[in-house]
């Protein structure tokens, strides 16, 4: 039985320790295995959390930010202590990131990772990581295990089954813990970039996002993880987004988003801003993603907006200032001006307007050149007084003024059925304090006015302004050469005409002499009587015509004082006092509290005294002559006019701007 049972112990023990044996095999077998698996497990997270790094590197590089590259990789190597060294090289051999760590590590391997973008090598990234903590880590869980199996063989049954649950279980938790890691190292990878980064599944649901996205859309993150990536994008744009959607998970590779389109994001709020994409396709053991990179461009649209604005503007100005010195009359400058300023790409304008001018008559605006306006508004705003309508009020106030079509500054009775729904500029055309003009400007419907616009209207009518008051003075010393000329002839002809005078005066007088003689030895009712006296009439009449004659070519000099114009006039009313009671001839003066005024008095009376004598001679039965005085503006400056009227064949005027030039009459 000893034997028997010896034998059976013996056996019991052989298989114990043939079981025991074939059970640390096993368990070898199983530790050597699963140690491989994770070695082979971490290298393949490794080369995944390379292909990130790559992933993220192509989208920087692409945009060709080198400096966030070296900054992220940099970054990258310092918080991650298991890397050792960090490479990042070009095509052309030049290194953009070199991080080397100084380690006597033998367990290492090395991971190689080159980024390229349709066929083109971008950067190829060497990694080296330290394996010997987990070859430690490996090391102290393996012993645990054997002694473990051994003590499960020992306790039998329930140990044995406990160790090999346990070893079953190892595996699925290091898997879990390995998946937890390479997610949480994506996190960071999101969350480091500067752009917005959308993670988005075949199906175009988003499936993560950073927190650039929050900030760039306004959305909190639980609200965006499950909707539709359409939901940041405008409505005009989703339906054609989908269409994209399908072609590019046909073909993926990292690529801008929408080549040579306009792309615009839709934030939380509604507001729409322009917006640079790229795509980079993303493969994972959950499936593909698409990963997007967004960002908002509004900046540099802005800029490049403004540079177009400014070359138009530039290009106008330039265009206006060489139809200024077109040697054209001013109708026909402003005709060409208007036509430059409605030309203008950047300024929202109906291809309608006009140019007002003031002219001879002050505070009122007359419209010189006009396109496109209906005949309605070119027949009832052809003139329009200051501070009347939009125009006059422009013109007024000496500012810009932008409004509706429905303001109630316009002439609403002048507008047509077949006007459509508009705004307007008016731009005052201003010389020093002095309103010119007003250009009149039509824009569409929802125009709404800038600052830029105002000033660009501004330098052009300051321009405008400059070739109107060029023009006008233009014209003005056209005139004074013309008045200077004829003065030249008028004073020429005076010299002639009193040399003539006096050339003829002498022998007159002794024709006039010898026929008075004559006259006076000549028996009265004779022929010869009557013949002298004709001829000593017409003598007389003669020395009187020279006298004028004498009287008016010769230059006289001024001497100006201040005196009071109806003193002067009662002077010269005197010698006709006589005359014109037998006439009949009654005088109403109006002159009282007249001005004194600067002027000659002596050649002031000499041409009060023929318009006294014409109006004698122009009512030879008897009539009134009334005497006034009252101011005048001509031409912006004031004068005192003494108005003569009479109920003869005529009326004289004298106005005091003749007081201080030589006296000049105008009969009428």
């Amino acid at each position: 039985m000893i034997n028997t049972g010896t034998f059976k112990y013996s056996r019991v023990i052989l298989v114990f320790v043939t079981v025991l044996l074939v059970f640390l095999i096993i368990v070898i077998s199983a530790i050597f295995s699963q140690h491989k698996e994770m070695m082979e497990e971490i290298r393949h997270d490794a080369q995944r959390e390379l292909e990130l790094i790559g992933s993220f590197t192509q989208g920087a590089l692409l945009r060709q930010d080198y400096a966030s590259v070296e900054t992220f990789l940099t970054q990258w190597a310092h918080d991650h202590k298991e890397i050792l060294s960090l490479k990042a090289v070009a095509p052309n051999g030049f290194e953009l990131v070199n991080v080397t760590r100084d380690s006597l590590s033998e367990a290492t391997f090395n991971l190689h990772q080159k980024v390229s973008y349709e066929g083109r090598e971008l950067i190829d990234l060497e990694m080296t990581k330290d394996m010997s903590p987990v070859q430690e880590g490996m090391v102290k869980l393996s012993v645990p295990l054997v002694l473990g199996s051994i003590l499960l063989v020992v306790i039998i049954g329930a140990v044995l089954w406990f160790a090999m649950k346990k070893l079953a279980l190892v595996p699925m938790e290091k898997e879990l813990a390995l998946r937890e890691q390479a997610e949480k190292k994506f996190r960071i990878l999101l969350e480091s970039a500067p752009d917005s980064l959308v993670l988005v599944n075949k199906d175009g649901t988003i499936y993560m996002v950073n927190g650039q996205t929050e900030v760039l859309f306004g959305y909190r993150r639980e609200e965006l993880e499950g909707q539709e990536v359409q939901l940041l994008m405008p409505e005009r744009f989703r339906e054609r987004h989908k269409k994209f959607t399908e072609q590019f998970s046909e073909s993926p590779k990292s690529r801008p988003m929408g080549h040579n389109l306009e792309l615009f994001g839709l934030t939380k709020d509604g507001r729409e801003f322009p917006a640079d994409i790229s795509l980079s396709p993303v493969e994972t053991e959950e499936g593909s993603f698409i990963l997007s990179a967004v960002r908002d461009i509004s900046e540099r649209k802005n800029a490049e907006e403004k540079i177009r604005r400014s070359f138009h503007f530039q290009a106008a100005i330039s265009s206006i200032l060489n139809i200024s010195l077109e040697p054209v009359q001013l109708e026909i400058q402003l005709q060409r001006i208007l036509d430059a300023i409605l030309a203008i790409p950047s300024l929202s304008l109906e291809s309608m307007g006009c140019i007002y001018l003031v002219e001879e008559i002050p505070d009122l605006l007359v419209m010189k050149a006009n396109r496109g306006l209906p005949d309605s508004i070119k027949s009832g705003c052809s003139t329009v007084p200051f501070k009347e309508c939009l125009c006059g009020e422009a013109a007024s106030e000496g500012k810009v003024l932008f409004a509706e079509c429905t303001d109630r500054r316009h002439k609403t009775e002048v507008h047509t059925s077949q006007e459509k729904p508009h705004s307007h500029y008016c731009v005052p055309i201003i010389s020093g304090d002095k309103t010119l003009g007003v250009i009149n400007l039509v824009v569409k419907e929802g125009h709404k006015k800038s600052e830029d616009e105002e000033n660009l209207l501004k330098s052009i009518a300051n321009t405008l302004a400059v070739t109107i008051e060029h023009n006008r003075s233009d014209l003005e010393r056209q005139k004074l050469q013309e008045q200077l000329s004829q003065v030249d002839k008028m004073s020429a002809l005076g010299r002639l005409t009193a040399n003539v005078a006096h050339e003829i005066r002498n022998p007159l007088t002794l024709i006039g002499g010898f026929a008075r003689k004559l006259n006076k030895d000549i028996a009265e009712g004779t022929k010869d009587k009557e013949f002298a006296t004709i001829i000593i009439d017409e003598v007389s009449r003669l020395e009187k015509i020279l006298t004028n004659v004498l009287t008016y070519s010769r230059e006289t000099p001024v001497h100006r004082e201040r005196h009071n114009i109806k003193d002067v006039v009662e002077e010269s009313l005197k010698p006709f006092k006589d005359k014109f009671e037998k006439k009949s001839i009654v005088i109403a003066s109006e002159l009282n509290g007249t001005p004194e005024v600067m002027m000659d008095r002596d050649q002031v009376r000499e041409v009060f005294n023929n318009i006294l004598s014409n109006a004698l001679d122009s009512m030879a039965d008897g009539g009134m002559l009334t005497i006034s005085c009252a101011p005048e503006l001509i031409k912006s400056r004031k004068y005192m006019a003494v108005h003569f009227r009479d109920t003869g064949e005529g009326s004289l005027k004298i106005i005091s701007k003749l007081f201080l030039s030589p006296s000049i009459q105008r009969r009428s």
